[in-house]
């Protein structure tokens, strides 16, 4: 009897079980799996607590699912009267996707909360996709991975998009959908040129791109910028050992741009017939004009007196909004974190910045996990410019607008912060953060209901 239970005990240990390499590879995994649990508990106490209405633009895209489950068509953007409807712009399929949550739930109240619970669903396999990118960038620091993607599921506004009924959290996943195929494209490529293979790679994952790219469009015009980052990561791959490889770019470029017009082409072309622009914001910008705060009628309101000095008030809110703006929570005021979280959340992401830099110099990244954080930059630059465009048309100062770059800076401030302490120290630093950010969640649950919290 005794003589079999030792052997039980060394075949657990030969399968691993007692294998220190296979436990430290396991902890990050299960640390993902709390923070997949606790994220969804949180977000449900989000979409319970935060007031119906009061989440970005949340009646207008509330309206726009009422209008399909009352019409049984697709609404058409008024410009002459745009207001409250001014998300009939937008392309459908979140609303489409939400309809029936909406319409079980009966069109009352009610159905507006299931259908934020719908969105927090949405959001969860961001997190996971944070993670997968955080594994192949970096595959030796998979603490970083995971603290990644802690910071994508508790960031406060991050959150708050996850939370209630809006497109943007369906086009975050779809785009970081989009980033980890093409990092992973641009691996399965250069292996191939190490072993020498004379056949192309494969093409079902740049048909898998265009999918995920046609479905971005579908869902907002954002995804116009995931067009480029393809193209490019397309024309990275294609560089071979004897040469630049221009049937393979042909390839690459034709299949994703064909496979992601196949799905979304009739959309262009429906609003190129109705607003003469086939992303349609122009029909936007122009409704809006005088109707919205443009930067000269910001100046003059709040006193502001040079565009440099709008430029900076820009920055002060895009800022504070990474980390949480609120609201408006009684009428047009937003909620405010105390000014010292800015200020420490502002300090982190430098340390985290300058930390990246060292992590860099050390880890010596190979060609295509360079690449791969090149196209990462590639779409957060395109966003960027695509922020200031707008905001010299409207004041629009809210980060959210680039979150769809969230999971590439995420686990760039994770993997920059655990570079600057020793190895253990590092992951420990990590694992604090997560849980300092899932504090500062609650906090931010609790500005919408105390009313001490400075507001502007």
């Amino acid at each position: 009897m005794g003589n079999r239970r030792r052997r039980q005990r060394k075949s657990v240990a030969s399968r691993g079980g007692g294998s220190r390499e296979a436990r430290g590879e396991d902890a990050p995994r299960r640390a993902l799996r709390v923070i997949a649990i606790v994220y969804l508990f949180v977000a449900a106490s989000c979409a319970v607590i935060i007031p119906l209405g009061k989440g970005p633009d949340e009646t207008a895209h509330v309206r726009y699912i009422e209008f399909l489950a009352q019409e049984h068509r697709l609404p058409v953007f008024d410009r002459e009267n745009p207001d409250p409807d001014y998300e009939f712009h937008q392309p459908p399929l979140y609303y489409v996707m939400a309809l029936p949550g909406y319409a079980l739930a009966g069109g009352n109240e009610s159905a507006q909360l299931a259908l934020r619970f719908f969105t927090v669903l949405l959001s969860l396999p961001l997190i996971y996709l944070t993670f997968g990118l955080g594994r192949l960038l970096a595959p030796g620091e998979p603490w970083a991975a995971t603290a990644a993607a802690g910071i994508v599921a508790f960031l406060p506004m991050q959150l708050s998009v996850a939370t209630t009924i809006g497109n943007d959290a369906l086009t975050e996943v779809l785009a970081a959908g989009v980033l980890l195929a093409l990092v992973s494209y641009l691996r399965g490529a250069q292996r191939g040129r190490e072993e020498g293979e004379a056949r192309p790679p494969g093409v079902g994952a740049m048909v898998a791109v265009g999918v995920m790219i046609g479905l971005a469009m579908l869902t907002k015009s954002m995804g116009v910028l995931l067009f480029p980052v393809a193209w490019v990561a397309a024309g990275l791959a294609a560089r071979g050992r004897e040469g630049y490889r221009w049937r393979l770019l042909a390839r690459d470029v034709g299949v994703v741009t064909g496979v992601a017009l196949a799905l979304c082409g009739w959309w262009l072309v429906r609003n190129q017939m109705l607003y003469g622009d086939p992303l349609a914001q122009r029909a936007f910008l122009d409704a809006f004009e005088g109707l919205r705060p443009s930067p000269q009628s910001f100046m003059e309101k709040y006193e502001v007196p040079s565009v440099m000095s709008y430029v900076g008030q820009v920055m002060i809110w895009t800022m504070a909004s990474v980390t949480g703006v609120f609201g408006p929570v009684h009428g047009n005021r937003f909620a405010f974190f105390p000014y010292y979280v800015y200020f420490a959340t502002g300090l982190m992401a430098a340390a985290g910045a300058v930390g990246f830099a060292r992590y860099w110099e050390r880890a010596k990244p190979a060609g295509w996990q360079r690449q791969g954080w090149g196209i990462c930059g590639l779409l957060a630059v395109l966003l960027l410019g695509s922020f200031v465009r707008f905001n010299f048309s409207f004041f629009q100062a809210q980060a959210r607008y680039m979150f769809p770059a969230l999971p590439a800076a995420a686990l760039a401030f994770g993997l920059g912060l655990q570079a600057l302490f020793p190895e253990r120290l590092g992951r420990y630093m990590l694992v604090a953060v997560v849980v300092l950010v899932a504090l500062l969640a609650f906090a931010g649950v609790h500005l919408w209901i105390a009313p001490q919290f400075p507001r502007a």
